[in-house]
């Protein structure tokens, strides 16, 4: 079985992780980087906030009362 190194991820693999360029032969990158750089420029859908979540983090977070934004001086 032949074998090739990505150029990318430099891992050796076989012929069939890459794709045929036509003419040119075969992709310099395996089909896996490929599919990778495709995923990161597709953007991420939106989520959608929900309610129940929300305030159930709302309450955990207040649960000791707000944050003072000033340091503790009896921890010193």
């Amino acid at each position: 079985m032949d074998c090739r190194t990505c150029t990318k991820c430099c891992r050796t693999l076989p012929l069939d992780s890459f794709q045929r360029a036509g003419s040119r032969g075969r992709e310099p990158a395996c089909t896996l980087c490929n599919n990778d750089a495709r995923r990161l420029r597709t953007p991420l859908p939106v989520i959608q906030p929900d309610p129940v979540q929300v305030r159930l983090n709302n309450t955990f977070n207040l649960w000791h009362g707000p944050v003072s934004r000033v340091p503790l001086r009896i921890a010193a």
